[in-house]
């Protein structure tokens, strides 16, 4: 996952809050402190760091454009963010790792299948040889 800066992720709680695929209109009217170029800019970099697709192509009243979709939920990036957030607050790489694998085992994500990978990891850590 790439973290969002502040503008990013306030476009794309505006298209999550919006809830449909998204013209920059949409953006606009649902949010009108965002300045349109800002949005279109935006827009490519947030379908470049695998946020949002392309639905469709609309047209507006003024313009034909591009309809944007989210391709992650908002819940899921929020638990993202909240997980590398978790690593970065750490006052070292073996605290934070800790933290991290404590607050993932909170989550949806602890499968059986990597579960299994990181006790691997470890018992491969443990029969190392030096």
């Amino acid at each position: 996952m790439k973290l969002l800066f502040p503008m990013e992720e306030e476009i794309m709680n505006t298209i999550w809050n919006l809830g449909k695929p998204c013209v920059i209109s949409d953006i606009l009217k649902s949010n009108p402190s965002l300045k349109r170029n800002t949005v279109a800019k935006v827009l490519l970099i947030l379908e470049q760091k695998g946020y949002l697709s392309v639905d469709s192509i609309l047209k507006t009243s003024t313009r034909t454009g591009r309809a944007y979709k989210p391709i992650i939920t908002q819940r899921d990036y929020q638990e993202q963010k909240r997980l590398m957030n978790i690593l970065i607050d750490s006052d070292t790489t073996a605290e934070g790792i800790l933290n991290y694998c404590s607050a993932l085992a909170d989550t949806r994500e602890m499968s059986k299948d990597f579960i299994d990978e990181i006790e691997q990891l470890i018992n491969d850590y443990k029969n190392r040889e030096d």
